[in-house]
């Protein structure tokens, strides 16, 4: 049962990382998105959380085995989805799967740096990411993003970003890898913009 969470409570957990890098340095990929698979009751809650439908077109940033966008479109019907990841053997995996499944017309995946991928087509962008590289995403995000395009994050929010809402979750499963059972997913929404183009 889904019931509402502090956001920000990522104390005493076993992957709680540093949330920043000295100045002019660039944080290493195991310290941004290290490939944890997502276990699929979160899958199905982010996706439900976010509303997913046929008008949707999903890109998840850090896609890892491709569970979340695959989901998307194969269970919750979404017209389109992307995944990126820089691990080429994960993307081969996801890009077998969308095969083996019967939505590889749909379901697309790239062996590409999450900052730099061009996430303009997303109704809604899926995340899970340690806390390093949160702000970057977040100007991004906001940068990029239509008004109104909804942004899951699994584990850790946006800190200078009010959620829409936050939900958390019992998963057994994560205390292997996280020392605790528990899971937040955390909804924003892009917000219009002012005249003249500032947020």
């Amino acid at each position: 049962t889904a019931v509402a969470a502090p956001a920000g409570d990522d104390t005493d957990r076993r992957d709680n990382p540093p949330t920043a890098v000295r100045s002019g340095a660039e944080a290493p990929a195991a310290l941004i998105a290290p490939f944890v698979s997502t276990p699929m009751p979160v899958v199905d809650a982010m996706l439900a959380l976010a509303r997913v439908g046929p008008g949707d077109f999903v890109i998840d940033l850090g896609s890892g085995d491709g569970r979340l966008v695959l989901a998307a479109v194969a269970a919750f019907g979404a017209r389109g989805g992307l995944g990126v990841d820089i691990d080429p053997p994960l993307v081969d995996y996801a890009r077998r799967k969308a095969l083996e499944i019967g939505v590889a017309d749909r379901a697309k995946f790239e062996v590409r740096d999450l900052f730099v991928t061009d996430v303009r087509e997303a109704t809604v962008v899926t995340v899970y990411l340690l806390p390093i590289a949160m702000n970057r995403l977040q100007d991004k995000l906001l940068a990029e993003l239509a008004p109104g395009t909804r942004v899951v994050s699994h584990d850790y929010p946006f800190r200078a970003w009010t959620a829409d809402r936050v939900v958390a979750l019992d998963v057994p499963e994560k205390s292997d890898y996280t020392g605790r059972r528990s899971t937040s997913l955390y909804l924003y929404t892009v917000p219009a913009r002012a005249a003249g183009g500032a947020q």
